[in-house]
């Protein structure tokens, strides 16, 4: 490595490779264990960083440029060889992800190799931090360039993820990112033959995997959430959004809430009932019903709650959302509906049926009655310029985790108050919204939240008294091992009249359902009694779940469960509950585990082993500048990531907006830094913190203003706006932290790495304090907050210029500039 060009080659490409392993690792983890988990890797991937910057505290002659271009070539080649080493062995690792029963136990065992995979699969992250922390380290002066590399080619490397699990799916993607870093190998040790045979080795290992099994699959993910085997799969295909499987077909009439009086009669007059199963990230399943095109044998499917609305209304032009497999298609077909748009986030699932399963599915999505739209439902009735008689979702949730690792309590833009105020502008006169959820009877909190969003967005749109457009109707099967019900609830453009409430009265009693409110009748369970009641806050207040409406600022609508229902044995018996119980406890598990890796494998060896040793320590101002920029970072990263998700529709393109906006622009930022003299950093700083504290206010209080505004725009357009609104405060945000390595490694370069794993340490406890802050208080807030932590930052590195000592340059000599200057030669 003769030149500059190929150490920030060589930055770029392991950072790219990185970051993508990071957003893949997510994609993987929603599939192979629960949605959970897929935050664990942001969680790894900050902690193996902030270990190599520890573990290089305790080795400053590492990071003197000559040694460190050894030590980088090293670690570079070894991370190569590593990622897929690790993968194969957590692939074997017997982790059950069934983290509660139902008394609410967690599995001792199970935790024990949670642990395992999560020390396992740092070790990549360290090898890679270890290769940044070297270079920063390594030349302190040229901090910005070096920086700027990393994030640029972080950005570049979350479109790579996208590009690779849609092309080549999880596995090969992940062999692809080995690809990637051992030719970054390549670029750090340019010149040095010494080298070019591990590094040769290296890419004819990791090209030789990904091309034998695109070949000849040798290695696939085999999924074994709830202990057995899973079954064979016939169709499978990867994006960011999930893993769509589908599997041998099933003759057995598929139902969410089957009418117990319909049953028999469902039985007695057969049918065509065998269907698919499709299911996202194996978990989240909708069928692919088997149709011959003759609709009438399609007349069972009226036979479900979901379907009650097609019996209050005729001939009804519906919008049907998330319509996964098409089996609300199709009952709303063979109720009559003369059209029906389709309009489904994923578009794997339209591929599946469109494609290899097109005969058996009778061409569903492509009959002249269908229009199946790829698109997000929201964005897409905003600029849906006609009415819908009918607008149903049943039971979409967001059980599958987002690319950017969004957690279980992620947001979902369907089930906002502002969302129902957009349905209710494009409802007909007559028009109905039908949403089914499940129901437990003791605690019906998920309907609750339904009910109480619903009456907000209709009370937006003006509706004067929204409870008289309200019907709620349930039906609890207690064969249900997960002792959930489900409820369908109506919300109506117009108040219903009395004939409608007793046709839905006639109806819910011909199929055994039980309407548990509709206006003029008497509440009988906390449902109706809500719903009746004159003060909504006081009910809200006053409940043991969470049940206020959802809001665009403060959208997760899944996230039920307070902190004093943790242990409460009834909500842990019930299925639905429970799995919001473990997203809590997933996240503060992460906050656990990471605070207690953090005291012991980098406080402590820090403050001890410095002391042992003599080395070099940082003053205490500039370590907590340090942490308030990796806590302020993430602080701005996570809740606008979520923002957008509901803004743009799909969290692919928030994934891929936010963080390639933030990283391209902090690193555009970073590299003019870079250019400041020496004199001028403190000068600077006091303009730009100022700058950046009011961009981030200006985000926080009118940014959700710009997004309404700008929601029915093409997603091209949005995808321009939300670029812009990011520029200027990412290329804001990526100045304090370079500018602060080169002032502090001007100094005592041996600290660097301190400097490094602080900064590391904090950003994993930032994202998960981010994300409970967002959960509790909402993006507004969580942003503000984020604008207070960096100007904390801003006093602490003022002063700590003001008060520090002359600075001394010889220890630290800049990166060799021209053809003149002697190369970088790896030893």
């Amino acid at each position: 490595m003769k030149t500059t060009r190929h150490l920030l080659a060589g930055v770029f490409l392991i950072s790219m490779g990185a970051l993508a392993l990071e957003v893949v690792l997510t994609r993987i983890f929603s599939v192979t264990m629960w949605y959970h988990f897929a935050f664990l890797a942001i969680s790894m991937a900050l902690m193996g960083s902030a270990m190599a910057g520890v573990f290089l505290y305790f080795f400053p002659r590492l990071t003197q440029p000559d040694t460190a271009q050894m030590w980088i070539g090293r670690a570079s080649v070894a991370l190569a060889v590593a990622v897929p080493i690790v993968f194969l062995i957590y692939l074997r690792i017997p982790f059950r992800p069934v983290l509660m029963n139902r008394d609410g136990a967690f599995s001792a065992e199970q935790i024990g190799w949670l642990a395992l995979i999560y020390l396992l699969l740092t070790i990549p992250f360290f090898l890679s931090g270890s290769v940044l922390a070297l270079t920063l380290a390594g030349w302190p002066n040229d901090a910005g360039k070096i920086y700027a590399a990393d994030l640029i080619g972080a950005a570049l490397g979350c479109l790579l993820s996208v590009a690779a699990l849609a092309r080549l799916g999880g596995v090969n993607a992940l062999f692809l990112l080995s690809l990637v870093l051992a030719l970054a190998a390549t670029a750090f040790i340019y010149g040095r033959r010494r080298w070019a045979i591990p590094a040769g080795l290296a890419i004819l290992l990791t090209g030789g995997l990904l091309v034998s099994n695109l070949a000849a699959p040798w290695l696939r993910i085999v999924v074994n959430k709830a202990g057995g085997d899973e079954p064979p799969i016939v169709y499978e295909k990867w994006n960011i959004h999930s893993r769509v499987t589908v599997y041998e077909p099933d003759v057995f009439p598929f139902f969410w809430g089957i009418s117990p009086a319909k049953w028999e009669e469902t039985i007695a007059a057969g049918g065509k009932w065998d269907h698919a199963l499709l299911l996202i990230d194996a978990v989240a399943g909708t069928p692919i019903q088997s149709f011959n095109g003759d609709l009438s044998t399609m007349q069972f499917l009226r036979n479900d709650l979901t379907a009650i609305a097609y019996h209050l209304i005729d001939d009804p032009e519906t919008l049907v959302i998330g319509p996964g497999g098409g089996r609300d298609v199709l009952s709303a077909l063979a109720s009559g509906a003369p059209h029906v748009t389709a309009v489904e986030v994923n578009p794997a699932v339209i591929e599946a049926v469109r494609g290899p399963f097109a005969d058996f599915a009778g061409h569903l999505y492509d009959r002249p009655d269908v229009t199946a739209v790829v698109a997000d439902a929201r964005g897409y009735v905003e600029r849906s310029p006609g009415d819908y008689d009918v607008i149903q979702a049943s039971l979409i949730d967001t059980w599958a985790a987002g690319g950017s690792g969004a957690f279980a309590l992620s947001e979902n833009s369907l089930y906002t108050k502002e969302a129902f105020t957009s349905y209710f502008n494009h409802l007909s006169d007559d028009g109905l919204l039908s949403i089914s959820r499940w129901y437990l009877p003791d605690r019906p909190a998920e309907t609750l939240r339904l009910v109480t969003t619903g009456l907000a967005g209709w009370e937006a749109a003006g509706v004067a008294d929204a409870r008289q457009h309200v019907a709620v109707v349930a039906k609890l099967d207690p064969t249900r091992a997960q002792t959930e019900g489900l409820s369908t609830t109506l919300f109506k453009r117009e108040p219903f009249t009395a004939a409608e409430v007793a046709r839905l009265q006639e109806v819910a009693e011909a199929y055994g359902y039980q309407v548990i409110f509709a206006p003029g009748l008497e509440p009988f369970e906390e449902v109706g009694r809500f719903i009746m009641d004159p003060d909504h806050a006081a009910f809200i207040a006053a409940y043991p779940l969470d049940i206020s409406p959802a809001t665009d600022n403060r959208p997760f609508f899944f996230n039920l469960i307070l902190l004093g229902d943790l242990l409460d044995p009834a909500l842990s018996g019930s299925g639905v509950y429970r799995t919001s119980m473990e997203a809590i406890y997933i996240l503060f598990a992460v906050i656990g585990v990471t605070a207690t890796l953090s005291v012991l494998f980098i406080l402590a060896p820090l403050v001890l082993g410095s002391r042992r040793r003599g080395l070099a320590r940082p003053t205490a101002p500039t370590l907590a500048y340090f942490g308030a920029l990796g806590l302020a970072f993430m602080m701005v990263e996570i809740p606008t990531m979520q923002k957008l998700t509901v803004y743009l529709g799909q969290p692919v393109y928030s994934l891929t907006v936010v963080l390639f906006s933030l990283l391209l622009f902090s690193g555009l930022g970073s590299w003019w830094s870079g250019r400041w003299a020496a004199g001028a950093i403190a000068a600077n700083l006091r303009r730009v913190f100022p700058l950046l504290v009011a961009f981030l206010l200006l985000h926080a209080l009118f940014s959700s203003l710009i997004l309404a505004q700008t929601l029915q725009l093409s997603l091209a357009l949005r995808l321009v706006v939300a670029v812009l609104l990011l520029a200027v405060l990412g290329f804001l945000m990526g100045i304090p932290f370079p500018v602060g390595i080169r002032w502090a490694g001007r100094r005592q370069s041996s600290v660097v790495p301190w400097l490094w794993g602080i900064n590391g340490v904090t950003s994993v406890l930032g994202s998960a304090l981010a994300t409970a802050l967002a959960i509790h208080v909402g993006f507004r807030l969580t942003l503000i907050v984020s604008a207070v932590v960096y100007s904390t930052a801003a006093l602490l590195i003022l002063n700590a210029m003001r008060h520090a000592a002359p600075e001394t340059e010889a220890a630290n000599p800049p990166l060799p500039r021209g053809p003149d200057a002697p190369g970088l030669e790896m030893a």
